[in-house]
């Protein structure tokens, strides 16, 4: 072999070798983007899992303030005490999720258990009828509002809903003479004060019902409309969503979560009475809080039932405190200002996640 022919063998191999130390193997590229992967997947679920933080940490910090808050007992009158708020937030969760709101959730609730009261006061044998007859009255101010906003297009959902605020308190307050109507039928109250599997009674009904609007957010094809229309309304009505009857439903599963609402009030406090419309601006910051978008399309059945209890944390750590009533409002509001700008702070994180794995998942197919 001749010195010409090792220079050639040596200049085709030396270009092999060089390539070999710039890249690095195809299996180590592999490993790394997995990695990132699951790196980006758990960074995803630690920020959908921030509702729970939230909640860990006041927890924590009452704890250590009093030694009477972190205890069996108390804690379960934090759940407790969290259930109206709870179902109302959830009743409000499914029109925030279309990117609407409803007023009158909490006006509603409140007819229904002056309904229920009222009802059983003139009829006592029929005990049994008061159910029936609260679910209708709910459903039928979320028809009402149904009809007006969807079906007349008559102004948008705040000021329809807001509307039927006062004609709901109008209503109650003839039905009531403006007092509380004391008695209701032994099984609401039963339902409030009693336990099952040593599980409140209120917390039980919650459970039932966030897990019943899960599965139709979930696993239904509704709740997958639901969301596409809180996504993009013009969008979905291009796909062929029903959207229309979709927004008519939503306000009347609201007005159905009203009445349950309702009953529970009813026998917690074995009377009916007129609500102030302050319930549902609770329940609003609870879907808010709970990582919920007003602008729709996004929304979380377990994390709003966290927020309403963030609320009741904080009631009731600062009544053991003795702190003052009067107090408690700007605590609220301190708290929802501060999860509004977290949550705008978690959409650009998020954001950036999703983009970032999108494209790694790019890249390893």
């Amino acid at each position: 072999m001749t010195s010409a022919d090792l220079d050639a063998g040596t200049s085709q191999v030396a270009p092999t070798s060089e390539r070999q130390l710039e890249s690095p193997p195809a299996s180590a590229a592999g490993e790394s983007t997995s990695r990132q992967g699951l790196a980006l997947g758990l960074a995803l679920r630690v920020i959908a899992a921030g509702p729970l933080f939230v909640l860990a940490c006041i927890w924590i910090v009452f704890a250590l303030l009093s030694p009477y808050f972190f205890t069996s007992t108390n804690l379960t009158n934090i759940l407790t005490q969290s259930s109206p708020v709870a179902l109302l937030a959830l009743g409000s969760l499914v029109v925030v999720v279309v990117g609407s709101l409803d007023i009158s959730l909490g006006s509603t609730a409140g007819l229904c258990t002056v309904a229920t009261a009222v009802f059983f006061r003139d009829n006592p044998s029929l005990g049994w009828v008061v159910v029936p007859l609260s679910l209708a009255v709910g459903m039928t101010v979320g028809l009402i509002n149904a009809f007006v906003i969807v079906t007349l297009r008559v102004g948008n959902a705040f000021i329809v809903t807001l509307g039927m605020l006062y004609v709901v308190q109008s209503i109650s307050y003839v039905e009531s003479n403006g007092t509380q109507v004391p008695g209701v039928p032994n099984f609401l109250q039963a339902l409030a004060d009693n336990h099952l599997l040593g599980v409140p009674g209120p917390v039980v009904l919650v459970l039932i019902a966030a897990g019943a609007l899960a599965f139709l957010l979930n696993r239904v094809v509704w709740g997958r409309w639901i969301l596409a229309i809180g996504g993009s309304e013009d969008a979905a009505g291009k796909v062929g969503i029903p959207v229309r009857k979709v927004l008519f439903s939503v306000y009347v599963v609201t007005g159905l979560f009203a009445a349950v609402t309702g009953l529970l009030v009813a026998g917690s406090n074995d009377a009916g009475a007129t609500d102030n419309g302050t319930s549902v601006l609770l329940a609003i910051a609870a879907v808010v809080i709970g990582g919920a978008s007003l602008a729709g399309g996004r929304g979380s059945v377990w994390s709003t039932v966290v927020g309403a209890v963030i609320l009741g944390s904080i009631t009731n750590g600062l009544t053991l405190l003795s702190v003052s009533p009067n107090w408690t409002p700007f605590a609220v509001g301190g708290v929802l200002v501060a999860a509004v700008g977290i949550d705008a702070l978690r959409n650009t994180i998020e954001s950036r996640l999703r983009v970032r794995q999108a494209q790694l998942q790019m890249e390893g197919s």
